[in-house]
C-alpha cells in the first residue's frame, strides 16, 4: 500500500473506528450493546458499499437517547456515524490506485471554500475551548463548559469527512446515490411523522389546536428550546415531492399524499410561522425548477443570455450599480444597529422589536476586533450572553462534584443567579414509567447552605409540556452543625391528581423533575429516590456515582440565553465575519450548482435546491447551527450538491426527469 492516499484512508479508518470504539464504551446505559451495534453498523457499511447514504439519513430524526442517558456532547447518532466513516475509509483504502478517491482534487473553487471554511472553524474552535477555563474532558458537560465548542463542531467534522465517502458513492452510481440520499430521507419523515401522531395522540389530542403545545417529536435538543423540528421538516419536506413525482403505481403514489398529509400535520402543529413559510415557498422554488427540467430548457443559458442584454455598459451604469448596493448595505446597517429603528419598529410589531432587540445584543457581544475576524468561539454564544445580559441569565445550573475524601459525590441544582422571576424553570430530570393510579413518595438527601426552596414534580412529559403531575415542595434549611452533620434526610409524598396513562395506542411519557427555587441558591443532592406504591426504586443512578448519568437537564417556556434565533447571526457570532462569508459562500455555491451550475442536470438537483431554501428560510428567524443533527444534514445536502456537481449527467433527464424506485 505504497500510495500516500490509501495511507490516508487506513489511518482515517483506524481513527474513527478507535473512537467509536471509545465512545461505546462509555455509553451510559448499555456499553455492550452500543458496542456491538458499532461494529454491526460498520461491517453492513463495509459488506454493502454506499448504503450508508440511506442509513445516516433515515437515522437521523430518532437517533438520539438523550434523556435517558444524559448525554449533551455526543449521541448515539455519532456512534453510527463513526461506523459509518470506519467503514468508508477501509473501504477507499483498499481500492486500487486508478478507482481510489484524489485526496489532491483539482483545485476549483468549491474545494477552496469548502478548505477555508473548515480552517476558519478550526480556529473558532480553538476560541471556543479557549474562552473557557480551560479543556476537560466529560461525557456530561452542558452548555457553559469547554465540550460544548466540541458539540457545535463535530456536525462540520463529521459532514467533511463524508466527502470522499461521497465522491466514491457518486462515482459508483449517481442515479442510485440520489435514491439512497431520498428513501433515507423519506424514512426519516415517516418516523417523525409516526411519532408526531403517538405525541399529540398521548398529550394534547390529535385535534386539539388550542391548547398549548408544541411538537417536538425526538429532537431532544429542544429541551432549551430552538427550532431543530422546524429546521428538520424545512431540510426534509421537498423529498416528499419526490415520492409523488417517482411514483409508477397507484399505490406508490398513494402512500406519498398519505406522508405528504401527515407531514403537513406535523409542520402545522409545531404552531412556528418559520416552518410554515419554510414549507410552503421552497415547493415554489421546486415548482419551477421540475417544470423547467420537465421542459428541457436551460436555466443557466437564460440567466446568462439576460445578463448579456442587461448587464451595466459604460462608467455611469456601473457606479449606479455600486450606489444601489451601498444603499442597501445602508439600509441594513441601520435596521440591526439602530435602536430607535427598533423602538419605531417595536410600536408596529412587539414581537419582531423584541427579536431585534434579541439580534442586537448577541451582535453587541462582538466587542473587540478578533471577535468579528474569528467569532467568540464556537459553542459560547450560550455562556457569554448569560453573563452579558441580566434580561437573558440562565434560569438554572446542574453540575455534578465529585466527592472529596471520603464524601459521596452529589449533584448540584441551582436555582437562576439573580432574577426570581425565572425560578422553577430549570430541572434536572429523569425519564420514570408513570403507572396509572399509583402513588408516589420521594426521598433524598440533601445540603444546604442557606434555606433553599425544592420543587419536585413527577409528570406525564413528553419533553416540554407537562400534562397530570404529582409534587411535592419542600423548605430545606441548614443543619444545627452544617460542618459536621451538613447532610438531611427528607422522604415525602407526592400530591396531585393520579395519573391516567394516555390512550392505549398512544401511552405517556413521564418524567422527574428535581428545581431549586429562589435567586442566587443551590442545593447539594447525595441522593434521591423514587418509590411508587409498591416501594419499588424507580430511578437510575440516584447516587450518582456514574456522573450524571440518566440525568437530562430541561428548561421550560424560557429559551432566551441558548439561541440567536437567526442563522446568519448565529454564524457571524461564534464563527465571525470570515467565517459567516465563507459559510454563505459554501451554500451559495451549492445553491448555484443545484440551480445554475453542473448539478442542474442532475433528477434530484431540484428537490435540493428546495430543502436547502428551506432551511435558510428557516433561519431568518431560527438558530439552526445549534442542533447537531440538523446542522450535519444541511452540510450534508450541501457537500452532496458540490459532489454531484462533479458527476456526469444522468442520461435518462431529458425524457423524464424522473427517479426509478
Amino acid at each position: 500500500m505504497s500510495d500516500p492516499r490509501r495511507w490516508v484512508s487506513a489511518l482515517l479508518a483506524l481513527a474513527c473506528g478507535t473512537a467509536g470504539g471509545f465512545l461505546a464504551l462509555a455509553h451510559p446505559i448499555s456499553p455492550t450493546l452500543a458496542l456491538a451495534g458499532f461494529y454491526v453498523v460498520a461491517m453492513v457499511a463495509v459488506w454493502l458499499p454506499g448504503i450508508w447514504l440511506f442509513a445516516v439519513s433515515a437515522c437521523l430524526p430518532f437517533l438520539n437517547f438523550a434523556p435517558w442517558t444524559g448525554w449533551l456532547i455526543f449521541d448515539e447518532f455519532d456512534l453510527l456515524l463513526l461506523a459509518v466513516l470506519a467503514a468508508g475509509y477501509l473501504r477507499l483504502a483498499r481500492l486500487p490506485r486508478d478507482t481510489a478517491f484524489r485526496w489532491t482534487q483539482r483545485l476549483s473553487f468549491s474545494t477552496a471554500i469548502v478548505a477555508l471554511f473548515a480552517a476558519a472553524s478550526l480556529v473558532s474552535l480553538a476560541r471556543g475551548i479557549l474562552d473557557t477555563d480551560g479543556f476537560t474532558w466529560g461525557w456530561f458537560q452542558g452548555y457553559g463548559d469547554a465540550m460544548n465548542s466540541l458539540r457545535a463542531t463535530k456536525s462540520l467534522l463529521w459532514a467533511t469527512l463524508c466527502i470522499p465517502l461521497l465522491a466514491d458513492a457518486l462515482r459508483q452510481s449517481v442515479v442510485q446515490s440520489c435514491k439512497r440520499l431520498a428513501a433515507g430521507m423519506l424514512v426519516g419523515l415517516v418516523v417523525v411523522t409516526l411519532v408526531v401522531l403517538w405525541e399529540r395522540a398521548a398529550f394534547p389530542g390529535w385535534f386539539n389546536f388550542t391548547s398549548k403545545y408544541r411538537t417536538t417529536a425526538l429532537f431532544w435538543e429542544m429541551h432549551v428550546g430552538g427550532a431543530a423540528i422546524d429546521a428538520y421538516l424545512a431540510l426534509a419536506t421537498p423529498f416528499v415531492a419526490w415520492a409523488l413525482r417517482s411514483a409508477r403505481r397507484p399505490w406508490q403514489w398513494a402512500w406519498g399524499a398519505l406522508l405528504a398529509v401527515l407531514v403537513t400535520y406535523a409542520g402545522l402543529t409545531t404552531f412556528s410561522r418559520g416552518v410554515y413559510l419554510s414549507m410552503v415557498a421552497p415547493l415554489l422554488l421546486l415548482g419551477l425548477l421540475l417544470w423547467v427540467q420537465k421542459a428541457g430548457l436551460d436555466l443557466r443559458a437564460m440567466v446568462v443570455g439576460l445578463w448579456q442584454r442587461r448587464r451595466p455598459r459604460g462608467w455611469r451604469a456601473k457606479a449606479a450599480w455600486a450606489l444601489g448596493i451601498a444603499l442597501m448595505a445602508e439600509v441594513v446597517g441601520v435596521l440591526n444597529g439602530g435602536s430607535f429603528m427598533a423602538s419605531r419598529l417595536t410600536t408596529t410589531e412587539r414581537d419582531f422589536g423584541s427579536r431585534m432587540a434579541h439580534w442586537q445584543r448577541g451582535l453587541d457581544l462582538l466587542q473587540e476586533p478578533v471577535d468579528w475576524l474569528a467569532g467568540i468561539g464556537l459553542g459560547r454564544l450560550p455562556s457569554h450572553y448569560a453573563r452579558s445580559y441580566p434580561e437573558g441569565e440562565w434560569p438554572g445550573h446542574v453540575a455534578w462534584q465529585a466527592g472529596q475524601g471520603a464524601e459521596p459525590p452529589v449533584m448540584r441544582v441551582s436555582g437562576p443567579d439573580t432574577d426570581d422571576e425565572l425560578e422553577g424553570l430549570f430541572a434536572a430530570t429523569q425519564r420514570v414509567n408513570p403507572v396509572p393510579g399509583a402513588r408516589y413518595r420521594a426521598s433524598l438527601q440533601v445540603r444546604v447552605a442557606e434555606p433553599v426552596g425544592v420543587y419536585l414534580q413527577l409528570c406525564e412529559r413528553h419533553l416540554l409540556y407537562p400534562a397530570r403531575c404529582q409534587d411535592a415542595y419542600l423548605e430545606v434549611k441548614p443543619t444545627a452543625d452544617p460542618a459536621a452533620h451538613p447532610w438531611q434526610r427528607i422522604e415525602v409524598p407526592l400530591r396531585g391528581p393520579n395519573f391516567q396513562g394516555g390512550p392505549w395506542f398512544a401511552p405517556r411519557l413521564g418524567m422527574l423533575s428535581v428545581m431549586v427555587l429562589g435567586a442566587g441558591t443551590h442545593a447539594d443532592f447525595r441522593s434521591i429516590g423514587l418509590q411508587s406504591t409498591d416501594r419499588k426504586e424507580l430511578l437510575v443512578n440516584g447516587d450518582f456515582a456514574q456522573n450524571l448519568a440518566h440525568w437530562f437537564p430541561a428548561a421550560r417556556f424560557y429559551f432566551l440565553p441558548w439561541h440567536i434565533d437567526n442563522l446568519l447571526f448565529e454564524v457571524l457570532i461564534e464563527r465571525g465575519l470570515p467565517g459567516l462569508l465563507l459559510w454563505a459562500a459554501l451554500v451559495g455555491t451549492a445553491l448555484w450548482q443545484l440551480v445554475l451550475g453542473s448539478a442542474r442536470r442532475q433528477p434530484l438537483a431540484p428537490y435540493l435546491a428546495a430543502s436547502l431554501s428551506g432551511v435558510l428560510l428557516v433561519g431568518l428567524v431560527s438558530s439552526v447551527m445549534d442542533v447537531p443533527r440538523v446542522a450535519f444534514l444541511l452540510f450534508l445536502l450541501a457537500y452532496f450538491a458540490l459532489q454531484l456537481a462533479r458527476a456526469s449527467p444522468s442520461p435518462e433527464l431529458p425524457k423524464t426527469g424522473l427517479l426509478h424506485i
